[in-house]
């Protein structure tokens, strides 16, 4: 690999040797339509063989730095600190990225100096290799955003790094954390309309097992609670009505729907409690039905709001604020953030 590509691939991943030489593969592909690309796998402190089948295929290995915690958005973070390349492009390990996506992606970024990251369109695939839909709207134009997909996102690195990069501090929703402070540097993030990847575990909440299953993942891996933690950086950051409006908007709904139900149960009997209870619960069901044009995903859609409403309140113990300097300091990276 020359060191002259205007694009780095980073993979992140942790005990992934199942997957990690088809996601390889496929970027190694992608890459030869470009003219190749700098390649860097972020390992997440393996302990199976991933480590070894990603150097049998020449790509670079970073070992994540032990004052980073284990989590995706510290592997993204590294990597873009130790990127060379005009453009990441960023992989989890369980993601193949289609081989024409990047030729007509790289234009669009040359066309529009102001666009500081692009997505397409992911397929995905749950555990058992069924598709899942209804994880992204598609359009058939090129769509303004205010963040990108972590499976496969695609950003200008300089960009990244004038705004911190991603916050290794977080464990959930760092791709719209990072999206609204490059937006609110003046940056655009843009969804344009190419089929981009295929996302082969994808968590979703198409059903009770699903939403149970992710929550007792959350809880398994000390997840539980880790959007309280992101609310308070985005807050940080000034942008914390905004993160909460963009990624919690039907937790909050939710939660003034049951207030107001709660409210109306407890009306004196001249106005009618029961009639009034009746509408708070039938009008806004009917819309949430509209929306989801589905009985089964209408009644899925309490208790999952419930349990984002658990999950914010968990989290409330976990609102310490490391400064920048404990890990854009840190030795693995001390002088990268300049390059």
């Amino acid at each position: 690999m020359t060191e002259n590509h205007r694009l780095s691939i980073v993979i992140i991943g942790r005990n992934e040797e199942k997957a990690i030489g088809k996601c390889v593969e496929a970027a190694l592909a992608a890459a030869e339509q470009v003219g190749g690309a700098e390649m860097i796998y972020v390992d997440s402190h393996s302990t199976d063989q991933t480590v070894s089948i990603v150097e049998s295929y020449g790509v670079r290995v970073l070992p994540l730095s032990p004052e980073l915690r284990l989590a995706p958005s510290a592997g993204r973070f590294m990597g873009s600190q130790h990127a060379s390349g005009e453009f990441i492009l960023f992989l989890d390990a369980d993601t193949l990225v289609y081989p024409d996506f990047l030729p007509p992606t790289l234009k669009y970024f040359d066309d529009d100096p102001t666009v500081a990251g692009v997505n397409g369109y992911t397929d995905d695939y749950n555990e058992a290799g069924q598709p899942v839909f209804d994880i992204e709207e598609r359009d058939e134009s090129v769509v303004d955003v205010k963040w990108l997909r972590g499976p496969c996102c695609f950003y200008r690195r300089k960009t990244l790094l004038k705004v911190g990069s991603f916050n290794p501090n977080l464990a959930t929703e760092e791709e719209a954390e990072l999206g609204l402070r490059l937006i609110r540097e003046g940056w655009k993030l843009k969804i344009i309309p190419r089929e981009m990847a295929c996302h082969t575990r994808c968590y979703h909440g198409n059903s009770i097992e699903s939403i149970i299953s992710t929550f007792r993942r959350d809880i398994r891996s000390k997840r539980l609670g880790e959007i309280t933690r992101t609310i308070a950086y985005a807050a940080r950051s000034g942008n914390g009505i905004a993160f909460c409006w963009l990624r919690l908007k039907t937790t909050i709904l939710f939660l003034a729907w049951l207030i107001a139900i709660i409210a109306a149960a407890m009306l004196p009997g001249f106005l009618y409690p029961w009639l009034v209870v009746t509408f708070l619960i039938l009008f806004p069901g009917s819309i949430i039905y509209a929306k989801k044009r589905s009985l089964s995903q209408t009644l899925l859609f309490v208790p999952a709001k419930i349990l984002n409403l658990v999950d914010i309140l968990s989290g409330l113990h976990k609102i310490t604020l490391r400064p920048k300097s404990d890990y854009q300091n840190d030795p693995v990276n001390e002088g990268l953030a300049a390059k």
